[in-house]
């Protein structure tokens, strides 16, 4: 028995070895195999590198010759490794598969390295351009953020470009792979593609790159947080309407850079480029009369592949003949850049040519629309045109065919007054008032009606009446800035010579800075002009009769508006909008945070979670309204509420609406307010329960975007409080002084008279009452609040805002509040059809807004007629 007992132990303990070496046996063979595969997936990866390598070798070789650059002595030579580094590099940079693409930052670091290992350093190290002195911003855009700034102690201006929520390539990752943290900064892939194209090329008709900043992949308002910089020079965008009156030899200097431009992309260090997605504005021009190229992000090296001639036809270009040679389409790329920029700008450039040379101009447009000429023959044609012309001399005349403007004066007209800076930046709450004065300045200066000045829109006196004046900045005429129609209107009338004048500028009723060329005579005929209106003035005016004598009523009015909206209301009213600012962003608890600076933030920010469904008032309404949370900013500023509302009782249209009347009157009783796009990848990035998804995705439907509003929350120290306040039936027998809750009360019924909002959800905060639910405005349209007005009390700082929309000094009528508030709208990129609140159109909403406010000054304006100015104005 106990021999049995000892062989089944035998037995059970080798049976027990043999499995235990069976599994080690398994495990080991396992790994091997795993080890070999990945060595021969490790080969064929180091295989397939070296096959690329030797490729593009092969392509290097055709297009590197060392001596051939000698544009810019800075940069350093190339050589065929270089350029296979280089073109790698860039290579890297056009993922075919965003999802399998390096991370940003990672990306950047690999960026950083080379350049510094090719010998391409930054002419600015990262804290200098921490330190750069914003001065305005110029763009900001979906993809880019773009500012004007000075660089210092050069006292240089230069442009900042960085890197913004590029919505469309995080789409376009995640389709590939749904990580929204990467693909939240993959958009900066674009920015270091600029500064690899900007540091290796170089040439006049190329922005010049001053110096960058790479440390991440970073996406902030803060300039020393933001991960990608790069500082360029500064230049004027080229626009249709700035071309139209360039001068034509420096339009013909314009084209003849471009023309060496395209040549030198032709065969450039990196091969022929060809320019993507190009557009008019990514040119600029420079103080210096030069046209350059600044938009330098998406780019195409490789000539398109093809296996017959067959392959190469452009579509839009079938006269052009392309040959397919080894596999590629010969001068692709450069036929292709001729296209967009024959279509662009040699059009624009080479319109209304001088007589002598305008058949020549002619052949030389058609041979660049047919593409059958390249870069390199046109320089010699336009150079030999331009050499005809100076010949001619005085043969032609130097006017013909322009707008007789330089580009030092368009340049002007686009950027802003620097003079004026320390003042802009002291006094930032001035200037929605300082524009509604120079507004209204404008509007009740007469154009038609009153005799003073005739107004043709679209006109030009091209060439004609030109004299010289003192204050002139070129030698040929009088031109000079203006701030507003009423100053050169007054310019003109003070000019013995002015007979009429034109304004420069899209808007000359609302434009803060416009070129005006003074002309010496009205009697021509008119000539067509895009972007200029032409002012010629009356009989009467000319023969030295007063303005005054021919209207005194208007004149009287327009004297009395521009001394008291510019004297009082743009010298007095800053305090108190700066202060009424502070006290309402102190109650919503961001003290010490003004309400541009939290606007820049939530832009740069993106909504992370939902935390519920902030219920309408009626659940009939359609849309949405929820209360969110922001990635990326401190505690006081990671709530908001988005808006997106449709009606029949809630609009986020007249949310906005009521906002932009709040800030147009310096009343302060509307949290902050930014416009917010919401995109499907912006939903895919929301954590929470499904109700948000639930309820977006049918409002986005097929549509990319919709365009929402982000407000500030109800903070939790508010309570709900009524008014004390006396809704009187008839104007007051005497004056009793208001004390502070009392004014806010006041103030509060103002907003909501003009909105026809009633008083219902009232909340305060240590007695200041702040209107949460403006999506509600306009839904009692027959409400009446004007007894509260009778008590004869009105803060001074409304009412020198709403003499500037008055029809005229005499009398009550507002005339133009409500248009400036719907035009605040468009100008956020709505419609006259988004603007729909309950039926009604902006007009029809504009004027709801002008009679309220009427009815309201009627009754102030009773008041100071009967207690004075003092005793009614707070």
């Amino acid at each position: 028995m106990r021999t049995m007992r000892c062989r089944l132990r035998y037995r059970s303990g080798w049976t027990a070895f043999l499995f235990i070496f069976t599994i080690i046996g398994v495990i080991l063979t396992y790994k091997q195999v795993n080890d070999g595969d990945s060595k021969s997936d490790r080969q064929n990866k180091e295989e397939r590198h070296r096959l690329n390598v030797v490729e593009m070798r092969q392509k290097v070789k055709q297009i590197v010759n060392p001596n051939k650059y000698s544009v810019n002595q800075d940069v350093p030579l190339m050589d065929e490794d270089k350029t296979v580094r280089l073109r790698r590099l860039l290579s890297d940079l056009y993922p075919d598969n965003w999802g399998t693409a390096k991370d940003a930052d990672e990306m950047a670091y690999d960026i950083k390295i080379q350049l510094s290992d090719l010998g391409y350093e930054s002419g600015l190290s990262c804290k200098d351009i921490d330190y750069i002195r914003i001065s305005q911003a110029i763009k900001v855009g979906s993809k880019k953020y773009v500012d004007r700034a000075i660089l210092r102690p050069q006292n240089t201006e230069v442009v900042i470009k960085s890197q913004g929520n590029d919505q469309e390539t995080k789409i376009k990752c995640m389709k590939r792979v749904y990580d929204a943290d990467k693909c939240h900064n993959m958009g900066n892939y674009h920015l270091m593609r600029e500064i690899l194209l900007l540091s290796i090329l170089k040439h006049p008709g190329i922005v010049n790159l001053i110096g960058f900043c790479i440390r991440g992949d970073s996406i902030n308002y803060d300039i020393k947080k933001k991960g990608l910089l790069l500082v360029l020079e500064a230049g004027t965008p080229v626009t249709p309407g700035i071309l139209s009156y360039t001068q034509w030899d420096t339009r013909m200097r314009f084209a003849i850079q471009l023309a060496e431009m395209l040549k030198y992309l032709e065969e450039s260090p990196l091969g022929s480029v060809e320019l993507l997605g190009i557009r008019m504005d990514d040119f600029v021009t420079t103080r210096e009369n030069k046209l350059k190229l600044v938009d330098l992000d998406d780019v195409n090296l490789d000539e398109k592949t093809c296996q017959s001639d067959a392959d190469c036809k452009i579509p839009t270009a079938s006269l052009a003949h392309i040959s397919c040679e080894s596999g590629r389409c010969k001068d692709w790329n450069a036929k292709n850049n001729m296209q967009r920029v024959g279509a662009l700008l040699f059009n624009e450039l080479l319109s209304n040519p001088p007589s002598a040379i305008s058949r020549g101009i002619n052949e030389l447009k058609q041979s660049i629309m047919l593409l059958n000429i390249t870069a390199n023959q046109i320089i010699p044609k336009l150079k030999g045109m331009q050499t005809e012309t100076a010949q001619v001399g005085v043969g032609y005349d130097a006017n013909e065919g322009q707008g007789h403007v330089k580009v030092e004066m368009v340049q002007e007209r686009v950027e802003r007054h620097h003079a004026d800076q320390h003042r802009q930046e002291d006094q930032h709450g001035q200037e929605d008032q300082h524009r509604q004065e120079e507004i209204m300045a404008n509007r009740i200066l007469p154009q038609k009606k009153s005799g003073d000045y005739q107004r043709i829109e679209q006109s030009n006196f091209p060439g004609q009446y030109d004299y010289t004046c003192q204050s002139s900045r070129v030698l040929w005429g009088c031109v000079i800035t203006v701030h507003s129609l009423g100053e050169a209107k007054n310019f003109c009338n003070t000019d013995p010579q002015c007979r009429s004048f034109v304004l420069f500028a899209s808007n000359p009723d609302g434009d803060a800075l416009m070129t005006m060329v003074a002309k010496n005579s009205g009697t021509g005929k008119p000539q067509p002009n895009v972007g200029a209106t032409l002012f010629i003035r009356s009989a009467a005016s000319v023969q030295g009769v007063p303005v005054n004598a021919v209207n005194t009523q208007t004149t009287a009015s327009a004297e009395m508006m521009v001394s008291e909206c510019r004297a009082r209301t743009w010298n007095a009213n800053t305090e108190a909008r700066i202060s009424r600012e502070r006290r309402l962003m102190t109650h919503l608890g961001l003290k010490g945070v003004s309400e541009d600076n939290w606007k820049l933030k939530v832009k740069m920010s993106r909504i992370t979670r939902h935390t519920g469904v902030d219920k309408f008032q009626l659940t009939s309404t359609v849309g949405a309204r929820f209360e969110v949370e922001l990635a990326n900013l401190e505690k006081p500023m990671k709530r908001a509420v988005f808006l997106y509302e449709k009606g029949p009782s809630q609009y986020h249209i007249a949310h906005l609406l009521q906002y932009q009347l709040d800030r147009i009157l310096g009343l302060y009783q509307t949290p902050p307010t930014v416009v917010w796009p919401l995109t499907v990848a912006d939903m895919a990035d929301v954590s929470g329960d499904k109700i948000w998804a639930e309820t977006l995705g049918p409002l986005l439907g097929n549509k990319d975007e919709i365009k929402g509003l982000l407000t500030f929350p109800v903070p939790s120290n508010v309570k709900a409080e009524n008014f004390t306040l006396v809704n009187k039936t008839s104007i007051a027998n005497n004056v009793t002084h208001f004390n502070k809750s009392e004014k806010s009360q006041l103030e509060h019924v103002f907003l909501r008279t003009l909105c026809k909002s009633g008083l219902k959800q009232l909340v305060t905060n240590k007695g200041h009452f702040i209107h949460f639910m403006a999506d509600g405005a306009f839904q009692d349209l027959n409400i009446n609040l004007l007894g509260y007005f009778n008590n004869c009390q009105f803060p001074n700082v409304v009412y020198k805002a709403l003499t500037c929309f008055k029809c005229s000094s005499k009398g009550s009528q507002i005339c133009s509040l409500g248009h400036e508030a719907m035009q605040r709208i468009l100008s956020h990129g709505f419609t006259n059809r988004d603007i729909k609140i309950q039926d009604l159109t902006p007009n029809e909403l504009s004027t709801i807004i002008n009679d309220a406010a009427t009815s309201v000054m009627s009754i102030v304006d009773t008041c100071i007629k009967n207690f004075g100015r003092d005793k009614v104005l707070y």
